[in-house]
């Protein structure tokens, strides 16, 4: 039977039979994504979800593996570049309340990978636990955040972290501590499932010295950021010793432009997408200001933006 216009606008799977329809789940065909990121840009997802809790999520993992049907998380939307095909397989996002929690605990928090970051980090500077106000201008979820261990200029968020839930391709739950958990710059290895939730080990402090240090972080962070717009993302990770910015700036990168994408002279790092820009704008930009930094300086450097 044939999707109509009016199903695919409202998200509707009822005019389509698919792989999900007796697991008493709510799953979007042809969801379009560009409304779930921030370069507002890409296709749709073959199929969409947003489970209300852990036993629905594990019933979709399971069902997503035992159909070899390809499944992601998308958290903010902040980092990622979806091609203009979309993506042909299961996008999850985790935005239900059960997902979203942010419990303050003696001497940390227990949050739920589905909770903003900038949330989290209010609540802990209103209970006077420090150890995350300089991450108050990261974007995104606390899932994202764990798996590219956002960092700030007083340290990242995996030294906070002292246990991470994870739901793995077989629906288990399992629960990583100490030596099972590894952060580096910008990583982790908590990519092989899904974040479902942490506990975040902070410091005792005033709260109104710590209101102030956050307030005085938030003003530095945003005047580096294109303002105006929210159609923005961060090229490059940071090399071992220097910064992406100052590599794409001795390149001579800092005025490339391609279509619709640009680089953000004031912040060369970042790019920004115009009023119809598309993914391979983005994506050739992306390249072009790599190649460049390659043939000029010798350095590779890794995208911080992750391509679908």
């Amino acid at each position: 039977m044939k999707q109509t216009a009016a199903d695919t606008a409202h998200g509707s799977t009822q005019a389509s039979l698919t792989p999900f329809d007796d697991l008493g789940l709510a799953v979007a065909c042809r969801e379009p994504l560009s409304h779930h990121t921030w370069l507002g840009i890409g296709g749709d997802a073959r199929f969409f979800c947003e489970p209300i809790d852990v036993e629905a999520l594990t019933r979709l993992v399971k069902r997503c593996s035992d159909r070899s049907v390809s499944l992601r998380v998308i958290g903010g939307g902040s980092n990622i570049l979806i091609p203009a095909v979309g993506f042909a397989g299961m996008v999850v996002r985790l935005s239900a309340p059960a997902f979203c929690n942010i419990d303050v605990q003696r001497g940390g928090l227990a949050v739920g990978a589905g909770a903003k970051l900038v949330h989290v980090v209010s609540a802990a500077v209103q209970a006077g636990l420090s150890g995350l106000e300089t991450l108050v201008g990261v974007p995104g979820t606390v899932g994202g955040a764990l798996i590219g261990n956002a960092d700030g200029r007083g340290g990242d968020i995996g030294q906070r972290v002292r246990e991470v839930s994870v739901m793995l391709h077989s629906g288990a739950v399992e629960v990583r501590q100490g030596t099972s958990l590894s952060f580096g710059s910008r990583w982790s290895n908590l990519d092989d499932g899904i974040v479902i939730g942490c506990r975040l080990e902070l410091d005792e402090e005033n709260p109104d010295q710590l209101t102030k240090r956050m307030q005085k972080q938030w003003i530095v962070e945003r005047s580096e950021q294109p303002s105006g717009t929210r159609s923005v993302a961060m090229m490059f990770k940071d090399p071992h010793g220097t910064s992406a910015e100052s590599l794409v700036l001795q390149s001579g990168a800092r005025d490339f432009r391609v279509g619709g994408a640009t680089v953000y002279a004031a912040h060369a790092n970042y790019l920004v997408a115009s009023p119809g820009c598309s993914s391979d704008d983005v994506r050739s930009l992306v390249e072009l200001v790599r190649a460049k930094v390659r043939e000029r300086l010798g350095v590779e450097l890794t995208p911080q933006i992750e391509m679908w």
